[in-house]
């Protein structure tokens, strides 16, 4: 695998960590539309919607999302799923 190209993803819910591994791409939805995450991507935080999309190399894995927060920080992504109450915030 190559670092350049992929970077570390982990998806919490309430009942336990989803997804825990080296992707090379997600995808989801905020209130702006669809967006990509790639490796070496900016700094990054968003409330998300519809769904995440996850490419590794197995294969695309997608999850069903209401309200989460995705975070990208130094390569690494952490969505946490089942926010409530978060939908008034403006990041």
């Amino acid at each position: 695998m190559n670092s350049e190209k992929t970077f570390f993803l982990k998806v919490y819910s309430r009942q336990g960590m989803l997804f825990d591994g080296e992707v090379e791409s997600v995808t989801s939805y905020n209130e702006e539309g669809r967006f990509d995450i790639l490796a070496q991507h900016a700094n990054f935080i968003s409330l998300i919607q519809k769904k995440l999309i996850i490419k590794d190399f197995q294969g695309v894995k997608e999850i069903d999302v209401s309200n989460a927060l995705l975070r990208m920080r130094e390569n690494k992504v952490e969505v946490y799923l089942g926010i409530q109450d978060l939908g008034h915030l403006k990041f």
